[in-house]
């Protein structure tokens, strides 16, 4: 389907404009930009296979709730990959939508 000149079915002010969008490293699909307010979209075919990708990598994790904060416990194999100890200091910041994780520089 292309979505190419169709309004934003976010913020129904913009239009969509077709753009190449890299979804991991490496990894780059065909999807619909907003020329309002950025919102990116995929359409059905892109996102059943992104949706597939991510399956097939990510873990399902559940938030929690300590305290006032939330927390989201990350992956055993994850943690031993970054050499990840119990209650070592990261950083969290959020871009494009997304969680990230930096480990404190040594």
């Amino acid at each position: 389907m292309n979505l190419e000149g169709k309004t934003c079915g976010v913020c129904d002010k913009g239009r969509l404009h077709r753009f190449t969008d890299e979804i991991s490293k490496g990894v780059h699909v065909d999807a619909y930009k907003c020329d309002y307010a950025g919102h990116v979209s995929y359409d059905r075919n892109v996102m059943e296979k992104v949706e597939a990708l991510y399956r097939q990598v990510a873990q399902e994790r559940h938030v929690v709730k300590i305290g006032s904060s939330v927390a989201v416990p990350i992956p055993a194999g994850i943690a031993k990959s970054l050499n990840l100890k119990p209650k070592e200091r990261v950083y969290v910041t959020s871009e494009d939508n997304k969680i990230i994780i930096h480990p404190s520089p040594s």
